[in-house]
């Protein structure tokens, strides 16, 4: 018999009761904690303020979608910057450096932990935006009998309108709150990316090309419409406005510059 007992191997959960322990483990996580409460603080209060007003249904479900997504990230955000703080906070002075600590890769428990975490954060964000799409799909689909159709057209440096059901033609986004709007997009020239930026639209304008986008407009006011694509030298001039009327006003506006309403 040995004269002194075999060093075994600790068990897993000896293995994280052992890391929990140091006193840079707790350091980190006490970081990772205050770091987590601001990014929740960040997407519940700052993000809805900081983001474009929400006028449509598309802008509300990007905005509940950012705001959500900010929080249930906010704990592997947290944690990356709580072990980035911990280490800026006690990094080493002199010139002798100290010696490797174990390294955490090697760590079952905690390995499995941030594999499962990552995974169902994963799964949560394709179930969710493939719910939202299929939402977004089944609004579309039902109001498009009642859609107006505005033909978008993007040309170096400008915007233009035609209301192909009204015989209107114009450079400013005119829309009627609470119909449903069928957007068809093209260009006469590059690429272009037209972003009207309170609907929650955003949708690429190919040459010889049509694409489709849908929305709602819900909530009356006026509207930044900005070019996302970079398209030369005046692409940041890009950009034009327009409004949500109520339906006697876009009426009215559709008569006055010629057309007829339908």
């Amino acid at each position: 018999m040995s004269n002194h007992d075999e060093e075994l191997t600790p068990t897993p959960g000896q293995r994280a009761i052992n890391l929990f322990r140091r006193t840079d483990v707790q350091r980190a996580l006490l970081f990772t904690i205050l770091w987590t409460a601001v990014f929740v603080i960040l997407g519940l209060y700052f993000y809805p303020k900081w983001m474009p007003e929400v006028m449509s249904r598309d802008m509300k479900a990007m905005e509940r979608i950012i705001v959500g997504f900010t929080v249930i990230s906010a704990p592997i955000a947290g944690l990356v910057m709580g072990i980035a703080t911990q280490a800026i906070t006690n990094r080493h002075k002199g010139d002798t450096p100290p010696p490797d600590g174990p390294a955490i890769r090697t760590n079952g428990p905690v390995v499995m932990v941030w594999t499962v975490v990552s995974g169902i954060f994963c799964l949560i964000a394709v179930v969710w935006g493939i719910a939202e799409l299929n939402s977004m799909a089944l609004e579309a689909t039902a109001g498009s009998k009642e859609a107006l159709h505005v033909q978008v057209i993007g040309s170096q440096w400008v915007w233009s309108f035609k209301y192909t059901d009204l015989g209107v033609e114009s450079d400013k986004l005119m829309l009627p709150i609470n119909r449903p709007v069928e957007f068809e997009v093209t260009s006469e020239d590059v690429n272009h990316s037209f972003w009207p930026l309170q609907l929650g639209v955003k949708v690429d304008a190919n040459r010889l090309q049509t694409t489709v986008a849908d929305t709602v407009p819900t909530k009356l006011g006026p509207i930044d419409v900005k070019c996302a694509e970079l398209c030369g030298l005046y692409h940041a001039y890009m950009e034009t406005s327009g409004k949500v009327m109520t339906t006697t006003d876009f009426n009215n506006w559709v008569t006055s510059n010629g057309g007829h309403v339908a």
